[in-house]
């Protein structure tokens, strides 16, 4: 009931309110975009605008990677991140027209594996839910399955059962990448091809995105490929190696252009029509962008208390408008897009940049233009906000000291040897030559780090990559001192929560 008056009251709002807004200032916009990548150190960015399935803007600026001249053009391919899961919402909406599968359909009628810590949500969860963060799982569960590690997708989803719930089943919202992995192989299981080729012949062929692709392969054979930048110990802008990503491209992998996705807004915008060829229904996409569940994206005035998620967006009414969008970010990247259903626009920001507030500044400053409203204007409080967050965080880093005068429990052999967590499997702690201790994940060869005593029984880990950075492992005991297992105390990477592991000796 609650959702149904929710509903109501976003048409309410969307119907009676003005439809006034102004026009975007693209003779300001090139001077803007060269402003805020200066300002925010940004490598390299591109962005495109459509309007009335007409493409207005489309351009790159900076480097594709640090310190090299080779230029961002409108073709180069950035990481979408999340803004991929509504690709996947698309093509089982191709398949919901085709009438081969409901968007209530139990997820276990078509993958009879897959299970959840609950029976009672394995057997009820349905396609719609998949799409819509209700499982009832803590945010971002199993990125410590996907996140750099060799498991493919089918692995990925069995060792779902293990994540306990911290909430009802469809009570309330809470954001997920790996559901859509399952829905994913839905597609594969109904159409007989993987998700991967489904896409690539339903939706990106048809659309002329050539330089898109959710496969880590064609992605990296790609001569205009942007390269993703994180900061090093310093804070200054170093270029990284991207993951492979496989596992998780139906739910933030995908790899795109701003070209490419001008295509693809036109195609959404136009009520599936690209070019005179109709890819999927009106129907379909009206289902896709109604609210099905409340879900607020931020305060006041991105958000409010009809914002609601979709299948696959999140949807606000603002002052007569209906936004829809959705943010997308992996290691190295970070991406916009947003919508105005009634004006027919659209606009994707794509940045090779991570924890920088840029592409955020760049939607804001472009809906304040739109919308003429200055309550938009965030760029002094993103300048003041990252200025502060440095010095945050070197304030943090010189605080941080070890207790004196203490010393481990046990000899330092003595802590080595192999553990294990139930769904993620085997993680070993080897002494090395050097005396040193050495952590490993035997699925993910980036969390390798080197372990030095810090105080008691807690040892630092100084990770060998330079996207993860350091923490510590306490070792666990029993009453007879026996090491039980290690618990980790890790800022949480790009959506990897350490709390759901629980790792124990093994005999």
């Amino acid at each position: 009931m609650r959702q149904s008056i929710s509903y109501f009251a976003f048409l309410f709002s969307f119907l009676l309110a003005p439809l006034q807004a102004q026009e975007i200032h693209l003779d300001s916009l090139d001077n803007f975009l060269e402003k805020v990548r200066q300002d925010f150190e940004v490598v390299g960015l591109s962005v495109g605008i459509v309007r009335n399935d007409t493409v207005i803007y489309a351009k790159g600026f900076g480097e594709r990677e640090i310190g090299k001249s080779a230029a961002v053009s409108k073709e180069t391919t950035f990481g979408i991140g999340s803004i991929s899961k509504s690709f996947t919402v698309l093509t089982l909406g191709m398949l919901v027209e085709e009438g081969k599968i409901d968007w209530d359909d139990r997820v276990v009628d078509y993958l009879p594996y897959f299970e959840l810590y609950d029976p009672y949500v394995s057997n009820n969860m349905t396609i719609r839910d998949l799409l819509t963060h209700r499982s009832g799982l803590p945010e971002v569960s199993g990125g410590s399955l996907w996140y750099h590690s060799d498991l493919d997708r089918v692995e990925l989803i069995k060792g779902l059962k293990y994540l306990e719930p911290e909430s009802g089943f469809r009570e309330k919202p809470a954001y997920q990448n790996v559901m859509f992995v399952v829905a994913s192989e839905i597609v594969k299981e109904v159409s007989g091809m993987s998700w991967d080729k489904f896409l690539q012949t339903r939706v990106l062929d048809p659309l002329k995105m050539d330089q898109t692709t959710s496969l880590a392969a064609d992605r990296e054979a790609n001569n205009n490929l942007a390269q993703p930048h994180i900061w090093d110990e310093d804070f200054k802008k170093v270029a990284i190696v991207q993951e492979k990503g496989d596992n998780l491209a139906p739910g933030g992998f995908i790899y795109s252009s701003a070209k490419d996705m001008n295509n693809y807004m036109r195609l959404l915008l136009n009520r599936g029509v690209f070019q005179n060829d109709s890819l999927v229904g009106e129907n379909i996409l009206e289902e896709i962008f109604k609210p099905q569940f409340l879900y607020q994206i931020s305060g006041k005035p991105f958000g409010n208390e009809f914002s609601s998620y979709g299948l696959g967006w999140w949807v606000t009414p603002h002052k007569g408008h209906k936004i829809i969008e959705h943010s997308g970010g992996i290691d190295g990247m970070s991406a916009q897009l947003f919508m105005i259903e009634d004006m027919n626009l659209g606009v994707v920001i794509l940045t090779n940049v991570s924890k920088e507030p840029a592409s955020f500044l760049i939607k804001a400053k472009l809906m304040e233009w739109i919308m003429d409203d200055p309550a938009f204007d965030f760029y002094q409080r993103g300048l003041e906000f990252r200025a502060n967050r440095f010095d945050r965080l070197r304030e943090e880093a010189a605080n941080l000291k070890p207790k004196p005068n203490t010393r481990p429990s046990l000899s330092v052999q003595d802590y080595a040897g192999h553990y294990h967590d139930r769904m993620y499997g085997d993680i070993s702690i080897n002494q090395l030559q050097s005396g040193e201790l050495e952590l490993s994940f035997s699925r993910t060869p980036l969390f390798t780090g080197k372990l030095s005593h810090w105080h008691y029984d807690t040892f630092k880990i100084d990770w060998e990559d330079i996207r993860v950075p350091d923490g510590f492992l306490t070792f666990n005991f029993d009453s007879e001192m026996n090491i039980t297992g290690f618990s980790l105390d890790q800022d949480n990477l790009l959506d990897v929560d350490f709390d759901e592991l629980t790792i124990l000796r093994k005999n």
